[in-house]
């Protein structure tokens, strides 16, 4: 396989829609792209750092302060220098301690293919970084996950208690929730899921917390 700066540029940016917003944004600094959700989790974050992890976090850096972009490629380093390339998560907590008040994890690609005791390993990691009372923005499509029967499954259960039972493993309890599924009914419905570019399975956690106000305004 190719190993060059073009070749890797081109693998890392096919499918990142957040970073087509990045591009954008640079050229028209008037009036800038931001994603619905990403303004949902904006309004949602509490006062002070916050990490973005494996999701092109660096389109973000307009509207959140004290922001950490962490990713696992080389190459976004040299389009984005203010970025942290960690490639293995365990490595998280031995470069930034527990230091975040907020943990935003978007559709990362590197999250996907493992089962939902994977995603839980995942969180697991995430969590160690996170402050007391911080929280966690974590979201994927249920299209990536394997090892689950559909048919014989009830999809929203499914999901849900998992995330309201990972807290054991974790200390994160799942505090807001957004599970939705394409429409099958419809047999000319073509959508993957009802939102490919953030995921349709969408949680807020906090670290040994369970409740938290949510500013839908």
């Amino acid at each position: 396989m190719l190993n060059n700066d073009r070749h890797n540029y081109i693998r890392y940016r096919i499918g990142r829609i957040k970073h087509e917003y990045w591009l954008r944004n640079r050229k028209n600094k008037q009036e800038k792209l931001l994603d619905s959700f990403d303004n949902f989790v904006i309004k949602n974050l509490k006062p002070g750092n916050t990490c973005v992890y494996g999701c092109a976090g660096y389109y973000l850096e307009d509207w959140i302060k004290d922001l950490t972009v962490v990713e696992q490629w080389d190459i976004v380093k040299k389009i984005y220098p203010k970025a942290h390339i960690i490639k293995q998560r365990k490595d998280l907590f031995n470069t930034f301690g527990c230091s975040f008040d907020n943990f935003i994890v978007t559709n990362a690609r590197g999250d996907h293919w493992v089962n939902l005791d994977g995603l839980e390993e995942h969180i697991g990691f995430y969590a160690k970084t996170i402050k007391e009372d911080g929280l966690l923005f974590y979201t994927f499509r249920d299209t990536q996950i394997p090892e689950w029967n559909r048919l014989t499954t009830n999809h929203y259960d499914y999901f849900f208690d998992w995330a309201i039972n990972i807290w054991k493993t974790t200390g994160m309890h799942c505090v807001w929730k957004d599970i939705k599924f394409a429409d099958r009914t419809n047999p000319f419905a073509m959508d993957e899921n009802p939102d490919t570019t953030n995921g349709n399975i969408k949680f807020i956690f906090a670290k040994n917390r369970e409740y938290l106000k949510i500013n839908y305004a």
